[in-house]
């Protein structure tokens, strides 16, 4: 795993230590609240076994809150370290062996009494807890444990008289099934290893897939996070075909006036001119694409069929805030393939086809027919409201195609002589 992903997993185990000490708090108080109200209903038992009896489930509940309160505080502190989470599941596991047999032991029975005592019902809660790490492993090694205990607890001899065995107890508590019960519970225990492997596959798949994400957005346009998240990257890198709208805008003059400018004064007019650019995108809908010194790339979708109107208002809006320097404005839709193309150690989200070409020569040809911004004939047809203060061009000749196109032309604030 990387860094982060192993430092993710530690918080989580963390979290999951601290929340496990929480509830061996609730544990033991509920079971300390019930035990104690049994007795005060029922009275103190007048037999000195069942006294010790009460002495010994009174010590294994104080020393379990006990436990949960030094894991908390130890967390608390931030001297927690994973490894820790190993010795906490495995005291969890002797206190319910432990005292299990302090209970037989006392009362003089054989282990195959075990399940007549609540403290062995602790294994299923035990094992509850333990699925909570998600560390499969650790769940695994804790059933061991607490199966191979059982299993031990079993062979104790019969000490006591068999009276119990003449009133038929051994039918209920004898070997059989007693196996039955130790399968019962390793099958929970299968089960909790299981869903506990689940959860650890899920979780290392979605830290997977945000780090991708984190990679993939540190150049993928902030707008498309939405997309990213609901088709994955691995949907993204085999990309699609979709209808789009695509502008390229590029500043005029732009070399001249970068000689008349300081490298401080360069940089401040071009974060301000980038700045225009995404304004004028995000109130149009569009997204950045990218930038590539004074030009810029945005693209609009079409799936909701305005990506032409939307793609003419943010080229308008940028011609109004730009209005210190002349640009020169191309915009064309049509399909394209739009997907994440590159290494993992660089991706990029990319639009490419002849949409894509046909907008940037439009962009160019702005310089030679003297207008600020182009459309193709696509575009001014998928216009809500025909404009009235365009130039039509109906063959317009583009640099690299044989045949050429209608476009439409609007002039604003331009004068064609400037170079590129």
């Amino acid at each position: 795993m990387t860094p982060q992903a192993q430092r993710i997993f530690f918080e989580a185990e963390a979290q999951a230590e601290w929340f496990i000490a929480i509830l061996r708090l609730i544990i033991s108080s509920t079971l300390a609240l019930v035990l104690f109200t049994t007795i005060w209903f029922m009275g103190l038992p007048d037999s000195e076994v069942l006294a010790a009896q009460l002495i010994y489930a009174a010590m294994t509940m104080i020393s379990y809150f006990a436990l949960g309160i030094t894991i908390l505080l130890v967390i608390r502190a931030g001297r927690f370290r994973a490894w820790m989470a190993w010795p906490s599941a495995l005291i969890d596991c002797v206190f319910v062996l432990l005292g299990s047999w302090l209970s037989l032991s006392n009362m003089g029975l054989s282990g195959e009494f075990i399940a007549a005592f609540p403290t062995i019902w602790l294994i299923p809660v035990v094992l509850a807890c333990g699925a909570l790490r998600f560390n499969p492993a650790l769940l695994a090694s804790m059933a061991v444990v607490l199966i191979a205990g059982f299993a031990a607890i079993l062979t104790i001899p019969f000490l006591a008289s068999e009276a119990e065995a003449r009133a038929g107890l051994i039918f209920l508590f004898g070997m059989p099934p007693n196996i039955v019960r130790l399968v019962m519970i390793a099958l929970a225990a299968m089960v909790l290893v299981a869903a506990s492997m689940r959860i650890r596959a899920l979780l290392r798949r979605s830290i997977d897939e945000a780090e991708a994400r984190g990679q993939l957005t540190r150049f993928l346009p902030a707008e498309l996070d939405d997309q990213l998240a609901a088709r994955g990257l691995d949907a993204m890198r085999a990309g699609q075909q979709q209808r789009m709208a695509i502008v390229f805008i590029d500043i005029r003059g732009f070399t001249a006036l970068a000689e008349t400018l300081s490298p401080a004064d360069l940089s401040a007019f071009l974060e301000r001119y980038r700045a225009s650019i995404s304004g004028a995108a995000d109130e149009t809908g569009g997204i950045v694409d990218k930038f590539v010194g004074d030009g810029a790339m945005v693209v609009f979708d079409d799936r909701q069929g305005d990506a032409a109107t939307c793609a003419v208002a943010f080229a308008r809006a940028a011609l109004d805030r730009i209005s210190d320097v002349r640009l020169g404005v191309g915009v064309h839709i049509g399909d394209v393939f739009a997907g994440v193309v590159g290494g993992d150690g660089r991706l990029e989200y990319t639009v490419l086809g002849d949409t894509v070409n046909v907008a940037a020569r439009l962009e160019a040809a702005t310089k030679v027919e003297g207008v600020s911004l182009l459309v193709s004939e696509d575009v001014m047809q998928g216009l809500d409201v025909r404009q009235t203060d365009w130039q039509h061009f109906p063959s317009l000749a583009l640099p690299g195609r044989q045949q050429p196109i209608s476009a439409w032309g609007l002039m604003r604030g331009y004068s064609s002589d400037g170079a590129d």
